[in-house]
């Protein structure tokens, strides 16, 4: 976070006035212009004329302040923040910010090339049963040994034992925090398998940020983006009895609506089906039976590896 242009990209983000939409319209003007975000700050009246364009009423000042103070390590080692122009910024949100209004910005701490492999996102319920547990374990382990990132949401449950199963597999993770990642904390059953080499955590937030339901909301979008495939092990409902909206549902929802397949463990696989899982499925998730383990999923991940210029080949040859 202590580069030029990383400063320089937090300053912008940090000024009011300032969201997500216009911090991709001026990372357009600097692509158009061939310049960075350094050079954007010492003329202010830009960046005033970029957050007025299409304004209706009178155009309010930008107030640029220096980031306040956060820390820049995440408790084990250097953060980075990538922005549009960062060589390193993953190219899927490129594509999909304009529709679902994804972040400009991101955090991360460790392999940041883990950025450019073949991925699956695997999600569920906290309070997941056993036999849950064991299907996205099992999934994950095998997703890992086909060299397949497994990405999931760092909560309880199947998201922990997903991360847990792709890193006992010798595999890689990527772990997306609903909190700013200064707040990461390796859990106590991860903190002998996770390192620096096999592991990517991103955050969209402010690195102090503390968590918060909406931004669980938020962050889903954001898991669908970076994955080219999403599995569901076992959702709730849409919403439960108390009106509360289910994350897992959500994201599955998002990830549909983002045009990435979507994979919803078949109900009958479970001895307790999950409420949520034959809603998703009517809504256009695959059924898939974890029986099959992840040939399905690799087959479709692979389809899109194909299709997608850049991308590092799902099946490497010998």
């Amino acid at each position: 976070m202590n580069t030029v242009e990383g400063k320089a990209w937090r300053i912008l983000a940090n000024a009011k006035e300032i969201g997500p939409r216009t911090l991709w319209r001026i990372a357009d003007y600097l692509a158009q212009e061939g310049k960075p975000a350094s050079w954007l700050l010492r003329d202010a009246r830009k960046i005033e004329d970029l957050i007025n364009k299409n304004r209706v009423g009178a155009a309010k000042p930008v107030f640029f302040e220096q980031p306040n103070g956060e820390a820049t390590q995440s408790g084990k080692g250097q953060i980075t923040v990538i922005y549009p122009l960062h060589p390193g910024f993953p190219p899927a949100i490129k594509i999909l910010k304009d529709e679902f209004s994804l972040p400009a910005l991101l955090y991360v701490w460790g392999n940041m090339a883990i950025l450019s492999r073949p991925a699956v996102a695997i999600i569920g319920r906290r309070n997941a049963g056993k036999g849950e547990l064991e299907a996205a374990a099992a999934l994950a382990s095998e997703l890992a040994s086909h060299g397949v990132n497994v990405v999931s949401g760092y909560a309880a449950g199947i998201d922990t034992a997903a991360h847990l199963a792709a890193l006992r597999a010798n595999g890689t993770t990527s772990v997306i925090l609903a909190e700013g990642i200064c707040r990461f904390q390796a859990k106590p059953e991860l903190k002998d398998h996770l390192t620096a080499d096999n592991t990517l955590v991103i955050s969209q937030f402010t690195p102090d940020a503390r968590w918060a339901a909406y931004m669980a909301m938020t962050r889903n979008k954001l898991i669908g983006a970076l994955s080219g495939a999403l599995v569901v092990i076992a959702s709730g409902p849409e919403r439960d009895a108390g009106k509360k909206n289910s994350g897992t549902f959500n994201a599955a929802i998002s990830s549909l609506k983002m045009r990435i397949p979507v994979f919803v463990a078949v109900p009958s696989f479970f001895s307790d089906p999950p409420a949520g899982n034959g809603q998703l499925i009517a809504k256009g998730g695959r059924a898939w039976d974890p029986a099959e383990g992840a040939e399905p999923v690799l087959t479709a991940l692979s389809s899109l590896v194909q299709k997608t210029p850049g991308q590092l080949p799902l099946f490497p040859e010998e």
